[in-house]
């Protein structure tokens, strides 16, 4: 995998920390796109720099995060949006209820649920995948 490459699997997957080090190891001349990004040396990174430039979105990174609302019962109102106040609003329009508790899971995006209407197992990433606007309710779920 060049570093080009893991760059553009860093957006994809909304790595944005790793996104940006790539992009500035690239855009400092310490590494060129094309080369093998095998080993990666991260002390080589300044992570100030890395910071800042993700202050400014200099990538224009915009992603999609994960956060879930309980609703009591074991159960769990999960919603797709751009940050935690879209969340909260889009929780209340849908659910009638402000939600007093909300959790940022977006690390569980590759969880696989399944999907009686679909008739098959899906991760929560590839249903992110198929959604067109946001916010928007991903799914409630029931804890067993």
């Amino acid at each position: 995998m060049t570093y080009q490459e893991l760059l553009l699997d860093a957006i994809k997957y909304d790595e944005e920390k790793l996104a940006y080090s790539v992009y500035w190891l690239i855009k400092n001349g310490t590494v060129r796109g094309t080369d093998n990004a095998k080993s990666v040396n991260w002390d080589l990174v300044n992570h100030q720099e890395v910071q800042a430039m993700r202050e400014r979105n200099e990538l224009n990174l915009n992603p999609i995060k994960l956060f879930t609302f309980p609703l009591g019962d074991n159960k769990h109102f999960l919603v797709f949006a751009r940050d935690e106040q879209s969340a909260k609003g889009h929780c209340l329009n849908e659910t009638t209820r402000a939600p007093t508790k909300v959790f940022d899971i977006t690390n569980q995006l590759d969880k696989s649920f399944w999907f009686p209407d679909k008739n098959k197992y899906q991760t929560l990433r590839e249903l992110k995948d198929e959604t067109l606007m946001f916010p928007a309710t991903a799914m409630i779920f029931e804890k067993g």
